[in-house]
């Protein structure tokens, strides 16, 4: 019985100890963006030259997102020399998933993407791929 006490006490002590050492503990939160809800954004979509240095410009991209808790949706236009059409999807922290879809002789094409997402200080950068030709770049800005 003697020994129960003992260790009791000490037990205690030592969690005194530990909870007046630590006196500001706080449950960590994340800190999410502070963005609108709902925005436009604008940009555009290019190939890369070579291995570090700038992209040539092919086409624009426009069009609106939608956030939510943890990722978005974007709904979109874009247009390059000979050809448009539109663009809708999901991203989520650095991913994206969607379809990109174009009129090719008078039927409705659609392909499926996938990429990744970098945003930043109201900017954003990414990369896309799909089954069919190189995988572009893409940039810009929303609001």
């Amino acid at each position: 019985m003697k020994k129960i006490a003992i260790v009791f006490v000490c037990l205690m002590f030592l969690g005194i100890s530990v909870a007046a050492a630590a006196p500001n503990l706080q449950r960590h939160t994340q800190q999410l963006l502070t963005l609108d809800p709902t925005g436009t954004y604008e940009g555009y979509i290019g190939i890369p030259e070579h291995q570090g240095q700038n992209a040539t410009i092919v086409g624009t991209i426009n069009g609106t997102y939608e956030l939510r808790n943890r990722g978005g949706r974007f709904l979109g236009d874009w247009e390059t020399e000979n050809r448009s059409g539109t663009m809708r999807g999901r991203f989520a922290r650095h991913v994206m998933m969607g379809r990109i879809s174009m009129m090719v002789n008078g039927t409705e094409r659609s392909l499926p993407v996938i990429g990744f997402i970098r945003i930043q200080n109201n900017s954003f950068i990414g990369r896309g791929m799909s089954y069919f030709g190189p995988a572009l770049y893409f940039w810009g800005d929303f609001t």
